[in-house]
């Protein structure tokens, strides 16, 4: 993830693609839960304390966003995150196909983490993940997140701010090069996402994003 987007040239408008999956979500939103508890105490593997972490992200009031380059959700055992990885790898080569990008060729990786946050706490301000554009991709999956909205920024347009509805259970590919922020939600409670970058390999290697056992191959 990154603050702000840099420059690039779309090549066609933007649109979200989607799948509606059938995952256990009290199940999941345990067992994120439980592993939220091990990432607050530096309990899960290759998290570290708090005291050298990005400012930006701890604004959010989530310590497991704050966390994200320490840990990949993908390799975390929950048979729903199982059935989202191969959900999200479907979706994204619709979304290739869309911008006539060869999936294949360009041997994706992803990270990804999960987010915890409270009203009451914090939340995410304007943000970009990378890129930007295709065929560099993100997105995200709601556990609990209903009712809320996630603004989208479009081509970094004050006058193109579209609302992406969330939905339980749903999850949406998008191009970066979108800023996006949480829109004002009035519920008590865990809103809790997973979300996910997609780069193709040969981006992570001339950018030095290759954080070693971090990104997974996305098949």
């Amino acid at each position: 993830m990154i603050a702000n987007n840099a420059g690039g040239t779309p090549s066609k408008p933007h649109k979200f693609f989607e799948r509606h999956l059938d995952i256990d979500l009290p199940s999941l939103q345990e067992f994120l839960e439980e592993k939220y508890k091990l990432i607050e105490t530096a309990q899960l593997r290759g998290v570290d304390t708090m005291e050298n972490d990005d400012k930006f992200w701890i604004e959010s009031g989530s310590l497991s966003t704050v966390k994200w380059r320490e840990y990949n959700v993908f390799q975390l055992y929950h048979t729903g995150l199982h059935t989202l990885y191969k959900a999200l790898s479907d979706t994204v080569k619709e979304a290739c196909e869309y911008y006539g990008v060869n999936f294949e060729e360009q041997q994706y990786y992803v990270q990804g983490w999960f987010n915890i946050n409270n009203a009451e706490v914090g939340k995410l301000n304007w943000h970009d993940h990378g890129g930007p554009f295709a065929p560099h991709f993100h997105g995200y999956y709601c556990v609990n997140a209903e009712p809320s909205i996630t603004h989208y920024k479009l081509f970094n347009d004050d006058s193109q701010v579209v609302d992406n509805v969330n939905k339980n259970n749903r999850l949406i590919v998008s191009e970066m090069g979108h800023p996006h922020a949480m829109g004002d939600w009035a519920w008590s409670g865990s809103r809790i996402t997973v979300a996910y970058d997609i780069e193709p390999l040969e981006s992570l290697i001339s950018n030095n994003m290759t954080i070693e056992q971090h990104w997974v191959p996305l098949l």
